[in-house]
């Protein structure tokens, strides 16, 4: 195992860690951590100490798309608790110093190390959601206590939250698209429980390998995004980030000094995981 598998390995340390410790079970990862992934690797280990947490833990990311979108809806983006940055674009229009980080990296990361869980889906179709449940059961081994479509299947933020106890969830995993997305992660926060907005994630981890192994670090998922959607994303691309450009002061102060607490937590183990990484 390299360095920065057994650095993700360790358990988290004081009081927190602890109580995580008698929650969550966070055993050596079996296969080497790329360079591209050491910030999603720490990300996911802190975030698991969100289980233990009695006001839990919400995270969210945002690229320069979702981050207009969300600005402009007026998202009070310094309420959450981890804010990380999926884009390249975006981390070098508000120069945050923040490596990026994304759902797609994240998630199969925490889902790998966790013992099992009690997940709970919200977003995409019916028919998505019952492929991705079928996926966390049999090769994680979590349990999907709860599925909830984004569309006639979607609860009013109030009542997914009361369901959510309910289930007992511990991993609320929301893909509704920004800004939506972001209200329902952020009032369905409860006690000892981890809320993730993921984007489109439910949809491509439905459908298997999305990315190829070149993209990452490569840096060209966006183009590999674009080849396979390209009318629902040719105007992201281009038009939208012509948009952020031009947007570049406002979205720096809404991410960099709005978000910094939530962004400071997201980026605070990286620098260390890092660090740890051997040389290449």
């Amino acid at each position: 195992m390299s360095a920065a598998a057994d650095d993700f390995a360790l358990a988290p340390t004081g009081a927190i860690g602890r109580a995580a410790d008698r929650l969550v079970s966070v055993p050596a990862l079996d296969t080497v951590i790329a360079p591209e992934q050491l910030p999603a690797a720490a990300l996911a280990k802190t975030l698991l100490t969100s289980l233990a947490l009695p006001t839990g833990g919400v995270v969210t990311w945002l690229n320069h798309y979702t981050a207009l979108q969300s600005l402009q809806a007026g998202t009070p983006i310094e309420e959450f608790d981890y804010l990380g940055l999926d884009g390249i674009l975006l981390c070098r229009l508000v120069r945050s110093g923040a490596e990026r980080t994304s759902a797609d990296l994240v998630l199969p990361l925490l889902l790998e190390a966790a013992a099992p869980l009690r997940v709970a889906l919200i977003g995409s179709t019916p028919g998505t959601l019952a492929q991705v449940a079928a996926r966390i059961e049999a090769e994680y081994g979590h349990n999907v206590v709860l599925v909830r479509d984004g569309y006639t299947g979607l609860p009013a933020p109030e009542e997914l939250r009361r369901q959510l106890l309910a289930a007992r969830a511990q991993v609320a995993i929301v893909g509704l698209g920004a800004p939506l997305q972001d209200r329902y992660a952020l009032a369905l926060r409860s006690p000892r429980m981890l809320v993730a907005t993921c984007g489109g994630w439910l949809d491509q981890f439905a459908g298997g390998t999305y990315y190829p192994a070149w993209a990452y670090p490569l840096k060209l998922n966006w183009l590999v995004r674009l080849a396979r959607e390209p009318r629902r994303l040719w105007r992201r691309y281009s038009v939208d980030a012509v948009r952020a450009l031009r947007a570049r002061r406002r979205l720096t102060d809404y991410v960099v000094h709005r978000g910094h607490v939530p962004l400071a937590a997201t980026t605070s183990g990286t620098a260390a995981s890092s660090a740890d990484a051997p040389a290449a």
